[in-house]
């Protein structure tokens, strides 16, 4: 089985119409046998089989910020967040992606949050077996949850995928930046959305607290990027570009 990864690889990639070459096919091999030897010590994921790594892992994750880009104009140099990033998805293949198929033009720098320590014990490994592939300074870690994580640096895009409820994602958002003091802009939140995905009713707002204990209110609006099949299986997604806008 671990013999036929590569080719599962290329033949994914082919299929979803993605550009590939061989040292990113070696290192999303190596990513991919790294996470399942390590897997029963860090619980990473149910995901076991390397087709399904590949595609509900590594193609999920870059072919929903691809379909992003084709929707969005002036796409570049973006510093991503994401949340609840589990063992580096989306957020990792973005990077390997965007580095070595791209000149690296789409993405600054990516910050993983997530609140597992284990999980993100499992990123700062797979992190430093990167560095020799990529800028180690690409990529940032933060074990702590997102309502609680202090962050001064700029930020362009959140991407949330498989974290469960949306409306949970959207209020531990709004509790960041009003907490982070990013409430006089609009922030944008790339929700990678399921099959049964469900989206927020109109005129949803979400507030959050700052050290006053003054509650700052936020205008969610939503915009369906785009509703396709992906892989041999077609499995369905939805990715939906979410606003955060200061309430006025």
């Amino acid at each position: 089985m671990r013999g036929n990864i590569k080719e599962i690889i290329i033949n994914e990639f082919k299929r979803n119409r993605l550009t590939y070459n061989d040292h990113l096919g070696e290192i999303l091999e190596l990513y991919a046998n790294l996470l399942i030897t390590e897997n029963k010590k860090y619980n990473l994921t149910s995901i076991t089989s390397f087709e399904d790594i590949v595609n509900k892992h590594f193609i999920d994750s870059i072919l929903g910020f691809e379909k992003f880009k084709g929707k969005t104009n002036k796409v570049s140099s973006l510093v991503l967040m994401d949340i609840g990033t589990g063992a580096g998805f989306p957020g990792v293949p973005l990077v390997l992606y965007d580095q070595l198929c791209n000149e690296g033009k789409g993405i600054k720098k990516v910050h993983l949050v997530d609140s597992n320590k284990k999980k993100t014990e499992f990123l700062f490994l797979i992190c430093d077996i990167l560095k020799d592939s990529i800028n180690k300074n690409l990529i940032s870690i933060h074990n702590n949850r997102l309502e609680s994580l202090q962050l001064t640096t700029q930020l362009d895009l959140f991407l949330s995928r498989a974290t469960g409820s949306i409306n949970k994602v959207i209020d531990h958002l709004a509790e960041f930046l009003a907490k982070n003091k990013r409430s006089n802009n609009t922030a944008f939140l790339l929700y990678y959305g399921g099959a049964k995905f469900e989206h927020l009713k109109d005129g949803y707002n979400s507030k959050g607290k700052i050290e006053s204990g003054k509650r700052v209110e936020f205008d969610v609006s939503s915009k369906i990027i785009e509703e396709f099949e992906f892989s041999i299986e077609n499995y369905k997604r939805v990715n939906v570009l979410y606003s955060l806008s200061p309430k006025i």
